[in-house]
C-alpha cells in the first residue's frame, strides 16, 4: 500500500512542477496542479481517494487543497464523503485537514455531519472534529460541542459533550428510520 502511495504522490509533484503560476499580489512561484486526485488502495480495491479542483506543493511538508473532497470507501463502494473550502495533505503525518463549511455525509447512514474543520488520519482510519459538530439524520439533530471522532465507516461516532434535539413527533421518527 506504501508503494502505491509514494507513486501517486510522485506523480503529483511531477504534474505541480511543470506548471509554475505567480498569483498577482503575491512574490515567489507556487507550484499548481489542477483537478488533482490522490488515492489508497489495498487488496486491488481504494480505501480512499482525494479529489481537489487545485492543489499547491510549493511547501515540502504538505500539499495545500482548493475545494477537497475525500471520498472514503467500504469492500469497494463509496461509505463516506468530507468535503470543504480549503484543506492540507500532511505528507508525514499522514494528516488530511478540511476546512471552511467542513461537512461529513455518510452516504450509507444518511447522516450529514458538520464542523468548522474535519481531520483524516490515513494510517490510523480515524476522523475527527475538535469544535462545535452537529449531527443531523432526518429531523433529529445532535450537537457535540467538542467535536466528534470516528472510524471511516462511522460504525461508532464518539461524542464530545453533547446536546440533542429529537423529531417533533412520533410519525416524524417512524418517517426517517426508513
Amino acid at each position: 500500500m506504501k508503494k502505491y502511495w509514494v507513486f501517486f504522490v510522485a506523480v503529483c509533484t511531477l504534474a505541480a512542477c511543470s506548471q509554475k503560476e505567480t498569483p498577482s499580489g503575491q512574490e515567489g512561484d507556487m507550484q499548481l496542479a489542477t483537478n488533482v486526485s490522490i488515492f489508497s488502495s489495498k487488496e486491488n480495491q481504494k480505501e480512499w481517494v482525494l479529489h481537489a479542483k487545485s492543489v499547491n506543493f510549493e511547501n515540502m511538508q504538505s500539499a495545500t487543497l482548493k475545494d477537497p473532497q475525500l471520498l472514503l470507501k467500504q469492500n469497494g463502494q463509496d461509505s463516506a464523503r468530507v468535503s470543504g473550502d480549503l484543506g492540507t495533505f500532511d505528507y508525514g503525518q499522514q494528516l488530511v485537514t478540511i476546512e471552511g463549511n467542513a461537512v461529513l455525509e455518510s452516504l450509507t447512514e444518511k447522516a450529514r455531519i458538520t464542523a468548522p474543520r474535519f481531520f483524516y488520519d490515513v494510517t490510523n482510519d480515524k476522523i475527527w472534529s475538535d469544535a462545535r459538530t452537529v449531527i443531523t439524520r432526518g429531523t433529529a439533530r445532535s450537537v457535540a460541542i467538542n467535536g466528534v471522532e470516528t472510524n471511516s465507516k462511522l460504525t461508532k461516532i464518539v461524542i464530545k459533550k453533547h446536546a440533542t434535539q429529537l423529531p417533533a413527533n412520533r410519525s416524524e421518527l417512524q418517517r426517517n428510520a426508513l
